[in-house]
């Protein structure tokens, strides 16, 4: 684990938003260890902070409708939903705050061009 930068009003919103996806992760799926350690040191190791970006890329998937049957025929270029397009913000959002805390992430779990989920 790397150390943490200090944190305040300077920080940046990708960073924000990555320290409220690990307190939602946590608060869902973490043990009272994990998430003791998180509130009192503001730290996690790479294992968690890659479920926390993998459950963010999750939601993107999720919010992502199947592809139209073969039998249906051309379907037409539909814009994506504002629901999938929040939620991939908000993955890429995560994916970069938590680069920018220190942790390493899988290149998989990490926002490039083109990316449409993990």
């Amino acid at each position: 684990m790397t150390p943490e930068p200090e944190h305040g009003p300077a920080e940046s919103a990708d960073a924000r938003e990555a320290r409220q996806a690990i307190e939602d992760h946590l608060g869902h799926t973490g043990t009272q260890e994990e998430l003791s350690r998180w509130r009192n040191s503001g730290r996690i190791d790479d294992r968690i902070a890659e479920a926390v970006a993998g459950a963010a890329w999750d939601a993107v998937q999720d919010a992502t409708p199947p592809p139209p049957s073969p039998q249906a025929g051309p379907a037409e270029k539909t814009e994506q939903s504002p629901e999938r397009a929040e939620r991939h913000r908000r993955a890429v959002a995560v994916a970069r705050g938590l680069r920018e805390l220190g942790y390493h992430l899988d290149e998989t779990l990490l926002p490039g061009p083109d990316m449409a989920a993990g």
